[in-house]
């Protein structure tokens, strides 16, 4: 199972179970963390980063349509 799928499958799970809100802020946590893990580059493969950098994207357009479905306008 790739690290890509891995995100997937948890990012959906989380979408199941949590208030808006809270997903949001879980998906933007698993963003921040992904983003720290491409930063430290020398600890991993090519492959690897490659696979991570997929995975950012995705979660990231995630976060986009999570947050786009969630918009209430301003002062509501």
């Amino acid at each position: 199972m790739t690290l890509h799928n891995i995100m997937v499958i948890t990012t959906k799970y989380l979408m199941m179970t949590m208030d808006t809100r809270t997903k949001i802020k879980k998906v933007k946590e698993l963003s921040k963390l992904l983003e720290r893990l491409i930063a430290q580059d020398h600890l991993y493969s090519e492959e690897r980063i490659v696979e991570m950098k997929e995975a950012l994207s995705s979660v990231k357009e995630q976060i986009a349509e999570m947050e786009k479905q969630n918009y209430k306008g301003f002062g509501k």
